[in-house]
């Protein structure tokens, strides 16, 4: 297949019968709410209508996109179906025979690659933490502890989203095609889109698959028009039709009779599953942790992107259809459109409040702040003893101490400056931040330090007189620090 490198076309949003005041309105309404977003991206009929990234964001960075990633493991099932590596109905266990236990539960036998693509594994619940506690009796492999993690229910009976399961389908990928997903991916579908710049984390050999990859904006968007075209690309057919129709509808019931007993699930999160996308209570959506989308509305002819740090998904899920649903209506006006393309430039976060004051010190480190948000894993930087705060420059220098740590980042003062957490080890990138900090009237010291190809932010707080309070605003959903965020290197 030929690549076609060229970006999405792009158009006014009332060329393309958007309102532009509805996106305006949107934008509006998610200040309002206070959810961070790191940018946006609309398409209709095919043509970005509105894009933004929330400065230091930009749409040269690429951003981890969680569990966002798992639509590019489906997509990758989908090709290797399509090539008769695999079958929706094989049983995935008959795959892997070096990871099965003696003592094998009888419901795996009957445990298919469409139950794993579909979250109806049969397990009440995530089964990831006991997956892992249970490859500790099978050399640390996450598949094979998952196969000595019990179903509760026969496959295909019961919801429950379950990240092992989707792992082991790009496991089955890796292995019947020789390489790893994203070799797979690249020739057959990354390249055809004009996607270069993909990295994803590991497990082992082979890419996560649940979550981990990293991607620009554009990527995201270029993947939603593609299943929203039935999975034709520029007069290709990439993906077999057939199977994004199958991915994109509805293959297991969600709702609270096809779950394990608990509470209220979200809205959005009841209208049934596909093969790793959600069904809208309007169209169907891929998502990852912390507002991540990929949401495509096919009666309008649709796609909106996000990438954000918020833990109300659901919020933002609500305020993109409550506001843009009625712009794509017909309407729109050129001064609407120059209004909307001058605010989406002009994006930006908020720096911290800065007097101007001088600040300097060698600092205790205290990592015990409690966490805010649904994930927390010991320590925000691990191993930190002390920081030391040098001025420099327009801003200064912060240094991480401890057994075993040194590491500096440049701090801005009144815009963010660029800086990298070293990689742990060879063929790993360095982690890079953009960081920026400001004293506040009380002459306490904020810094805000942006791991700029995540969702996440670092900070360290520093009161007169007082240990250096180090936390994230919400945490990673790993728990090694900055340094468990390096990504294998793409040579």
């Amino acid at each position: 297949m030929t690549s076609t490198s060229a970006p999405l076309p792009r158009s006014a949003p009332s060329a393309q019968g958007v309102d532009a005041a509805g996106v305006d309105r949107l934008l509006d309404a998610v200040a309002d709410a206070d959810i961070e977003m790191h940018s946006l991206m609309v398409l209709r009929h095919g043509h970005v209508v509105a894009e933004g990234w929330w400065a230091p964001f930009a749409a040269d960075l690429k951003h981890l996109v969680y569990s966002l990633s798992k639509t590019f493991t489906s997509a990758a099932a989908g090709l290797a179906v399509a090539e008769g590596r695999f079958g929706l109905d094989d049983v995935v266990a008959d795959h892997f025979p070096e990871l099965i236990p003696s003592d094998l539960d009888e419901k795996y036998r009957r445990y298919l690659v469409r139950h794993a693509l579909s979250m109806s594994s049969g397990h009440e619940q995530e089964a990831l933490d006991r997956a892992a506690a249970a490859s500790s009796d099978a050399d640390g492999d996450l598949l094979a502890g998952f196969f000595r993690v019990p179903p509760e229910r026969e496959p295909g009976t019961i919801f429950a989203y379950n990240q092992p399961t989707i792992y082991g389908v790009g496991r089955l990928v890796a292995k019947t095609t020789g390489g790893t997903i994203l070799d797979y991916l690249t020739p057959r579908l990354l390249e055809p889109l004009g996607i270069h710049e993909a990295q994803w984390m590991m497990l082992g050999d082979v890419e996560m698959g649940f979550s981990g990859i990293h991607v620009f904006t554009e990527s995201l968007a270029k993947t939603g028009q593609l299943v929203l075209d039935g999975g034709a690309w520029h007069g290709q057919q990439i993906l077999d039709p057939a199977w994004v129709a199958a991915a994109t509808s509805e293959q297991m019931q969600n709702d609270a009779a096809h779950r394990a007993p608990g509470g209220l699930e979200p809205t959005d999160w009841q209208q049934g599953y596909g093969f790793q996308y959600w069904m809208n209570r309007h169209g169907f959506r891929g998502d990852g942790a912390y507002g991540q989308f990929i949401i495509v509305w096919p009666e309008e002819d649709a796609v909106i992107v996000t990438t954000a740090e918020t833990i109300d998904m659901q919020a933002l899920l609500s305020l993109i259809t409550t506001h843009l649903r009625p712009a794509m209506t017909g309407s729109g006006t050129a001064e609407a459109d120059a209004a909307l393309a001058a605010r989406l430039a002009s994006l930006a976060l908020p720096l911290p409040h800065d007097t101007g004051a001088p600040f300097a010190g060698t600092f205790a480190a205290d990592v015990s702040s409690p966490v805010v948000g649904p994930f927390s894993f010991g320590e925000a930087v691990p191993g930190a003893q002390q920081v030391e705060v040098v001025e420099a420059g327009d801003g200064w220098t912060l240094r991480f101490l401890g057994d075993g740590l040194d590491v500096a980042l440049a701090v801005g003062r009144g815009a963010w400056a660029a800086g990298e957490w070293p990689a742990s080890a060879e063929g790993l990138d360095a982690v890079p931040f953009r960081s920026v900090a400001g004293v506040d009237p009380d002459g306490v010291w904020r810094a805000r330090l942006r791991m700029i190809q995540t969702p996440h932010t670092l900070q360290v707080d520093i009161a007169p007189g007082a240990a250096a309070t180090i936390s994230w605003r919400y945490p990673p959903l790993r728990g090694d620090g900055p340094g468990g965020h390096a990504l294998p290197s793409r040579g």
